[in-house]
């Protein structure tokens, strides 16, 4: 258990580092709707946003990863019957 511990230590040291280098430009998919002229109607709204500066980003990134993290295991450990 400490190697999964220190394993989510690194990837969110990671996160903190490598995420003020994302991009702001949006992606493919999105900047084709923007000019083909399409307007985006999502089925589904997130409860939470990406953060609009670091701190919050960061924070946003670390709950994905947790939430991520815990039902994967969960799943893993309803898979294996114990």
């Amino acid at each position: 258990m400490k190697a999964v511990i220190k394993g989510l230590l690194v990837i969110a040291v990671i996160l903190a580092l490598v995420l003020p280098l994302a991009s702001s430009n949006p992606d493919g998919l999105e900047a084709t709707m923007e000019k083909v002229g399409l307007e985006e109607k999502p089925v589904y709204h997130a409860p939470l946003d990406y953060g609009e500066t670091w701190g919050q980003s960061v924070a946003m990134g670390l709950l994905g990863i947790t939430l991520a993290f815990a039902t994967c295991y969960g799943l893993a450990k309803l898979a294996k019957g114990g």
